[in-house]
């Protein structure tokens, strides 16, 4: 008999990273035959201040139908961590076993957590059986919290089927001129603004490259005024299916140098599609991001950084190439969706045993 298996999911509205990790990971847990998920969504009620008492009577209501384990997939921010430490009591309080996976992770709510809610954490999410996290000093930060069971670190996940019909040997680009990628969230704290001033200087020197900012977010509109003049940069809104692996498979750098991060998904896109990466030594990029191998790391805030890394990759194209390379390999290996389902269903078969 199939053991039934809870996962909390944002509203299916909201566009995020959690979203596209469940939609990448859930259709290959359907090839094992010993779970059945069940999805909830949870959240985008926006100011209804009656939309959390509606998500709590949903989840009691659901784990009554004889679950088996849950798995509650927040972030540690205000609303997301009161709320999913509720159905970390609800659980507990039944005896189903659960894992919690958190998502994203706010630096600033870790410090209000450390100095304030550190006996809630404990009498909460204290009682999953797992917690996974995208960072090892995340790991560290629960164990400075009291937290005795079992820390995974893992990363997010590139959905099998971006790659479907790709094959990295038969790369492609537009035109003659080197493409530079952003695609994220429109927000300042990504380092759209760093990209856009490093990318305007190499420009004095090499006017045929390109950058293509794909996403939309806050900072949309204002970037579309900001960038009129601005013959080499396309700002496109948001990318999905087709369009975006056209992208990836025709771009030769991909950038994003954020402040903070969990596990940007579309870093491992980019590495997946054999793309030399640009980024910030943030969340769990600090765990596996091999500077110099993978691509180069950059100081947040620092744009005459971003333009040296820049002017690297353009005038070392075979290193470039060797990066791409070494960049698809490992992405094939250890990041595609089928892969990472099967390390999540292990640790849900533990649970279920």
């Amino acid at each position: 008999m199939e053991a039934k298996v809870l996962i909390t999911i944002p509203n299916r509205k909201a566009l995020g990273g959690v979203n596209y990790y469940w939609d990448a990971i859930l259709p290959q847990l359907k090839n094992f035959d010993e779970i059945s998920c069940k999805t909830i969504e949870i959240g985008g009620y926006g100011k209804n201040v009656l939309g959390p008492i509606s998500d709590v009577w949903k989840f009691r209501k659901e784990i009554k139908a004889k679950t088996k384990v849950a798995v509650l997939s927040p972030s540690l921010g205000f609303k997301s961590f009161f709320r999913d430490a509720i159905f970390s009591k609800i659980l507990s309080t039944n005896t189903i076993p659960f894992i919690v996976f958190f998502h994203g992770w706010d630096l600033d709510f870790e410090k209000m957590v450390t100095n304030r809610y550190v006996n809630f954490f404990k009498s909460t999410y204290g009682n999953a059986n797992k917690i996974i996290v995208l960072s090892p000093a995340f790991e560290k930060t629960l164990r400075s919290w009291g937290y005795k069971g079992e820390i995974v670190v893992e990363t997010t996940a590139v959905d099998n089927d971006l790659l479907k019909d790709y094959s990295y040997s038969q790369r492609f680009r537009k035109g003659d001129g080197l493409r530079i990628l952003f695609l994220s969230r429109l927000l300042k704290e990504k380092g759209v603004y760093e990209t856009i001033e490093a990318f305007r200087n190499i420009c004095k020197d090499y006017p045929n490259v390109q950058l293509t900012i794909a996403g939309d977010g806050e900072e949309f509109n204002a970037l579309k005024k900001y960038l009129k003049n601005d013959k080499n940069i396309l700002i496109t809104g948001n990318v999905s299916g087709q369009e975006k692996i056209a992208l990836f498979a025709e771009s030769d750098m991909y950038c994003l140098p954020s402040y903070s991060e969990g596990l940007p998904t579309s870093v491992l896109e980019a590495m997946a599609f054999g793309v030399p990466v640009i980024t910030t030594k943030v969340g769990g990029l600090k765990s596996f991001f091999k500077d110099g191998e993978m691509g180069y790391f950059v100081a947040t805030k620092n744009a005459l950084d971003l333009e040296q890394k820049f002017r690297l990759l353009i005038t070392k194209p075979e290193q470039a190439n060797k990066i791409g390379e070494n960049n698809h390999q490992f992405a094939i290996q250890n990041v595609l969706a089928g892969k990472v389902a099967n390390r999540i269903y292990g640790h849900i078969h533990d649970l279920i045993s």
